[in-house]
């Protein structure tokens, strides 16, 4: 939503292969899901352009039956359009009172892999976005190694060394056809 109006022939031809799209959101105080207003607009016109499409869920889910939930709404939403890309828990810090902050390593790898084993299960691709410190602190990162690993890592050159198949290596990039800053990513997956 946050993106607006975005212009998707511009966007392949400035020289981009794929997209992930947020098609929704866990509120870090309600609990509640929300859809992503312009979810459907955006992964119809990647869709019309060729452009490769990924999803993502921005989480906060504080055990298993929540990612579940979570994973079903990404399901849900993706039928009808191609996804070649993984779909993707979003796993991250928020503010102060976030309801998924006080989650040990052990719940939030729980949460992670409840999430993935859905999406796997309904015949998608599965996976994991967290920045660095997540994925060596937050989470059991080698429980995750069955599934795409998304870094976020904002940096010219990573020094993470565990396992990741794509790389946010930017929040502040632009990009033809797309008003605004956006993240920039590099993808490991080879399709």
């Amino acid at each position: 939503v946050y993106q607006g109006s975005i212009d998707w022939k511009a966007v392949k031809d400035s020289g981009i292969s794929f997209v992930i799209i947020r098609c929704g959101f866990r509120g870090y105080g309600t609990g509640r899901l929300v859809k992503d207003t312009n979810f459907y607009s955006y992964i119809k016109g990647a869709n019309d352009v060729g452009l490769k499409v990924g999803i993502y869920v921005f989480s906060q889910a504080i055990n298993e039956a929540e990612a579940v939930e979570e994973a079903s709404l990404c399901v849900n939403m993706a039928q009808g359009y191609r996804v070649s890309y993984p779909i993707f828990i979003d796993v991250e810090s928020v503010p102060a009172g976030g309801r998924a902050n006080a989650l040990t390593k052990d719940e939030r790898t729980r949460v992670c892999k409840a999430f993935c084993e859905t999406i796997k299960s309904a015949g998608y691709t599965p996976g994991v976005y967290a920045n660095k410190d997540y994925l060596r602190n937050k989470l059991n990162a080698s429980e995750l190694n069955g599934y795409k690993i998304w870094l976020a890592h904002y940096c010219t050159t990573t020094d993470y060394t565990g396992k990741y198949d794509l790389w946010q290596r930017s929040s502040k990039g632009s990009v033809n056809g797309i008003k605004g800053n956006v993240d920039l990513d590099v993808s490991y997956l080879g399709y």
